[in-house]
């Protein structure tokens, strides 16, 4: 039996079929909120060739996760210390050999991580954007695929494709479709049912709706100040989705089904790789 199979950490992947979506800031947001509920949430980078979420903190990290899979660090000593008590696993950015990692290895990320103790209750994956090996892997492993969107067709038309690679070729069915950046709620329930209906068309998979996040006119000045929406906004109509949406994913259990490649790490470092 593998280390994930007995876990009881709650995987989410935070994904979408384009980028400029608000994908990463929602996810750290997110990560935020749960924190601010008791929770114990680590926020790994999975975007293994151009990571940003240190950026968005203002944090030049000391080892990334390259530097844990090449035996220069432990997983521990990539962690960085984030907002809310959240803790940050970098990914590697500039980095081609980390951008072509195959599944196994990617696998084995993850694996490793919840492998750790303490273990955390949640371990958001910010996934990068689009359908590739490093999405469709980390999207996969995770007990829910959170799918941001926002008022634009491109959008709209990826996050489809996004929907359709991981239900017909790898059988996920747990999505969770959160709509960002949109002048009213009702405009957000346009957005959202335009895929649900080519959702329920093409594919016949309903899909949830998880909350819909309205324009916050702050946002810019927020990312340029290197803060969260909880710290500078704590009673925004922004942050009130971003807690209700945490609020939800409190319910979400940890799937133990899955078959995973074997691990070989010990102590919180990387061994040989399986073949």
């Amino acid at each position: 039996m593998t280390a994930i199979a007995e876990r009881k950490t709650r995987l989410i992947a935070v994904s979408s079929g384009k980028g400029g979506v608000g994908k990463t800031f929602l996810s750290l947001n997110l990560a935020t909120a749960l924190a601010t509920r008791g929770h114990a949430v680590w926020l790994f980078d999975g975007d293994m060739g151009l990571a940003n979420v240190h950026v968005l903190l203002g944090i030049q990290p000391q080892f990334d996760i390259s530097d844990a899979m090449a035996g220069r660090c432990t997983l521990q000593q990539t962690f960085l210390d984030g907002p809310g008590g959240i803790k940050v696993i970098p990914g590697a950015s500039g980095k081609r050999e980390m951008a072509e990692m195959g599944a196994l290895e990617t696998t084995q990320v993850i694996e490793a991580l919840v492998t750790l103790q303490p273990a955390a209750d949640f371990l958001l994956i910010d996934t990068g954007a689009g359908i590739g090996k490093h999405v469709t892997t980390l999207a996969r492993l995770a007990d829910t695929i959170v799918v941001v969107i926002c008022d634009e067709p491109a959008s709209l038309a990826d996050a489809y494709g996004l929907i359709k690679v991981m239900y017909r070729d790898f059988g996920s069915r747990n999505f969770e479709i959160v709509v960002n950046d949109v002048s009213t709620a009702q405009r957000g329930h346009l957005v959202f049912g335009r895929l649900q209906q080519v959702a329920m068309k093409f594919l016949e998979l309903n899909l949830v709706l998880a909350g819909i996040v309205p324009h916050e006119p702050e946002v810019t000045m927020i990312t340029r100040r290197r803060e969260t929406l909880i710290s500078a906004a704590p009673r925004g109509a922004a942050t009130s989705v971003m807690l209700e949406i945490a609020t939800r994913f409190e319910k979400l259990k940890a799937t133990t089904n899955r078959a995973r490649p074997k691990l070989s790490i010990v102590d919180g470092t990387f061994g040989a790789q399986s073949p």
